[in-house]
C-alpha cells in the first residue's frame, strides 16, 4: 500500500478521487459486454490472472474493476479524461502524481 504522507494532499482530494473513480466504474453497467470483449480482455491478461478470470466466466467477471475499465476504454471512455472533467485541477494533478501500483 502506498502512503500519501510524502505528497501534498489537497483538502478533500482522496474522497473526491475515490467518489469520482466510483462513478467512472459505475458507467460500465451501461455497457453490454460481449463474449468477444471477454476473449480480448482474457488475451491481454497475464497467464495466472487469465486462468482465474476465465474460470469465473463473463457474467461474474463484470464485477472485476479491470474488466470494467477494459470495457469502458475499449469504447473510448478514458478514466483520465473522466477524472479530468470532474476533479479540481490540483486534485487531478495530485492523482496523476501518485505512483502506479507497479512502481
Amino acid at each position: 500500500m502506498t502512503s500519501t504522507a510524502h505528497y501534498a494532499v489537497p483538502h478533500g482530494a482522496l474522497g473526491d478521487i475515490a467518489f469520482t473513480t466510483y462513478l467512472y466504474y459505475r458507467e460500465a453497467r451501461h455497457v453490454d459486454a460481449t463474449s468477444a470483449d471477454f476473449a480480448a480482455w482474457l488475451a491481454a491478461l497475464p497467464a495466472a490472472c487469465r486462468a482465474h478470470a476465465e474460470a469465473r466466466g463473463l457474467a461474474s467477471s463484470r464485477s472485476i474493476t479491470d474488466f470494467k475499465r477494459f470495457l469502458l476504454e475499449k469504447r473510448g471512455h478514458s478514466l483520465t479524461e473522466f477524472l479530468a472533467a470532474r476533479l479540481a485541477p490540483d486534485v487531478l494533478a495530485f492523482w496523476q502524481g501518485l505512483p502506479d501500483e507497479n512502481e
